[in-house]
């Protein structure tokens, strides 16, 4: 039994880590690119842009997709697969309809707020790119139901390898070309060409007819609301050293903060790899063994999981941390340096993020999406006002020190509360850490021998 338990989770953590590891590799790529290509002003309105429509995915994947794996893995829906994701197709399509909506009413109102006129018509044709992903995002959802990692990271390939060399075709050979709006041209087209993909490979699982079911469409919106605005909630809290940098300065320094923020989150995305590769694999995994091997299991699993990926961050960390001037001007050149302080004074605590990514996944798995939703609406709320407070009092140098002080309040917050639901002990999670460096060790020991 032991054997195909750890060729799932290699083959499985494997794919997950190569998905989220191309997904970095061309975003670093074509951040790069973006950063010498654009002006800080230009790029600060991109990553506005880039922040408010990540927003999105993420928050139309908290209402589907912890939903609609969850109940895919019940053993009581195991005859109703089809009509699962008949309710989850219709749900994605009316909330991205109801999204489109809103960016035709308000999108000037959002681009007056956020100082940058020309974020109207980047929100107004990314609908476009929110139509496309209905289908995808559906596909998506059932091929992780199904751990179908390599097909996911083919397809994740797919679209940013396109997005990266288009962009590095119109720097490099026409660069009178190279705007905003053909950005996300170049996004439009790479979305298409990896949709037909991922349509491909998954069309022997996903639905031949919809099957309409009221009951079952209430049931997966009454348990995807709560994780819906979990995900808006903790988005939005990492979301306000861009949003509120923009409304609260200058539209200049705004769009140079935002843009400054920007790098050093990119940079932050890079350390949060393994945690979310985790995090993607471990939500099904938790479902079925709560199912059949119950809630120590679940437990084993987060402990296990969070003290593997602080084996992996905190040397990475603490090399960002030693020499940030070198890895800004890596990524983005000496016009970046006003950022090194940012990411000096966040990196550090990264440490907190593995288990923010593995705590509301794990809550979504053991059915308690509701305690999620609540917890994500605290910190919400308290990042909302540290980073006000610190913008007001510091300038824009006071969004990283609200980070930090949010970083250790939900730190202390999370901890209590997964000991109340799976009963964590930090003691685990800290030898699965040092397990990991002595089994690193002695490996190098007898490679060298």
């Amino acid at each position: 039994m032991k054997l195909p338990e750890r060729s799932f989770w290699f083959n499985s953590l494997f794919y997950a880590f190569l998905q989220r590891f191309s997904l970095f590799f061309f975003g670093v790529g074509s951040f790069m690119i973006l950063v010498r290509g654009f002006s800080t002003e230009t790029n600060g309105t991109w990553a506005l842009f880039i922040t408010l429509f990540s927003l999105f995915e993420v928050v139309k994947q908290g209402l589907i997709r912890n939903a609609s794996i969850r109940f895919l893995g019940l053993p009581e829906y195991a005859g109703k697969k089809n009509t699962i994701q008949s309710a989850s197709l219709l749900l994605n399509a009316v909330f991205s309809l109801i999204v489109i909506f809103m960016i035709l009413a308000g999108g000037n109102l959002l681009a007056t707020l956020l100082k940058t006129n020309v974020l109207t018509e980047l929100l107004v044709k990314s609908s476009f790119l929110i139509l496309l992903l209905i289908p995808y995002n559906h596909c998506e959802i059932i091929l992780q139901s199904h751990y179908r990692f390599s097909t996911l990271f083919a397809a994740s390939c797919i679209r940013y390898a396109i997005f990266f060399l288009g962009l590095l075709t119109l720097y490099c050979f026409f660069s009178d070309h190279f705007t905003l709006l053909n950005a996300l041209l170049l996004q439009i087209l790479a979305l298409t060409a990896s949709l037909v993909y991922i349509l491909v490979k998954s069309h022997r699982l996903i639905i031949r007819r919809y099957e309409h079911d009221p009951l079952l469409i209430r049931k997966l919106f009454h348990f995807g609301k709560f994780t819906f605005f979990a995900n808006l909630f903790s988005t939005l809290a990492r979301s306000f050293d861009h949003l509120l940098t923009a409304n609260m300065l200058d539209p200049l320094a705004g769009k140079n903060y935002v843009a400054y923020y920007n790098t050093v989150a990119r940079i932050n995305n890079m350390v949060d790899m393994p945690s979310l590769a985790a995090a993607d694999v471990l939500y099904p995994k938790n479902v079925e063994a709560l199912q059949i091997k119950g809630l120590d299991r679940v437990k084993y699993y987060f402990e296990q999981m969070v003290g593997t990926i602080l084996a992996l961050i905190i040397p990475i960390s603490l090399f960002i941390f030693i020499f940030p001037r070198q890895i800004i001007y890596l990524i983005a050149g000496e016009e970046y340096y006003p950022a090194i302080p940012i990411l000096q004074l966040t990196i550090l605590f990264s440490i907190a993020r593995p288990l923010s990514y593995q705590f509301g996944s794990t809550l979504d798995a053991i059915g308690k999406p509701h305690i999620n939703f609540r917890v994500n609406l605290v910190f919400m709320l308290l990042s909302l006002l540290l980073t006000y407070l610190g913008i007001r009092l510091s300038g824009p140098i006071g969004a990283a020190y609200a980070a930090i002080a949010f970083y250790i309040l939900s730190l202390f917050a999370m901890i209590t509360i997964l000991k109340n639901y799976i009963h964590l002990e930090l003691r685990n999670i800290l030898l699965f850490c040092l397990d990991r460096y002595k089994g690193f060790g002695a490996y190098t020991a007898k490679f060298f021998k």
